[in-house]
């Protein structure tokens, strides 16, 4: 079993059977950070296939070795940016979920750039969903939740869904776990590909 995947020798775009050796179900994490959400939920729910992408080497080996340790056989793991993933790996259709949890917020004007949620990278979201998957995306932090709030209503192909409900049955990340006790606000969003 191969958890950290190679890009040099995935096929592109990511094929899933090749990937995880079955066809099932395929949920995608941008931003695993330490993994908290992602290896609780490949434990809850061993019939669904796990990606995750990370950009910082840090965290990546780190869910990689957690990963392994645990014998989650659902759970593969990419190096990669986000754009890469969305732009260039996944196929149109072919994710039955995205997570898009607590991504960085980049507070300072000029960073602004940086920030994950944008129209071109949105739209690529919805692209590669199936229809009536969810994409599902929470933050701390109150101007971005602005920004990302306003993207997503104008990205095409996007229908709202309640987030108490979409949330309710999945694990919680690190940090909302930490900001829960801190009493920080969560900001969540949930879509679906119409």
């Amino acid at each position: 079993m191969t958890i950290d995947i190679d890009l040099n020798s995935a096929t592109v775009p990511l094929h899933w059977p090749q990937l995880f050796g079955v066809d099932g179900p395929v949920h995608v994490e941008i931003g695993s950070g330490k993994g908290r959400f992602l290896l609780k939920l490949a434990a809850e729910r061993p019939e669904l296939s796990l990606l995750a992408v990370e950009r910082a080497a840090k965290y990546h080996r780190l869910v990689c070795d957690k990963a392994g340790r645990r014998g989650l056989e659902n759970v593969r793991l990419l190096r990669t940016t986000a754009e890469d993933l969305l732009f260039r790996l996944l196929a149109p259709n072919s994710v039955d979920a995205l997570y898009v949890l607590f991504p960085d917020p980049w507070p300072k004007k000029r960073h602004h750039k940086r920030r994950l949620f944008t129209p071109d990278v949105t739209q690529a979201m919805v692209r590669c969903l199936k229809p009536g998957a969810p994409l599902l995306v929470k933050t701390d932090h109150p101007a971005y939740a602005e920004v990302i709030e306003g993207v997503l209503r104008q990205t095409e192909g996007l229908i709202h869904t309640d987030p108490e409900q979409a949330f309710s049955a999945l694990p919680q990340t690190g940090f909302e776990s930490k900001y829960v006790v801190e009493g920080r606000k969560i900001h969540a969003f949930s879509m679906m590909k119409g």
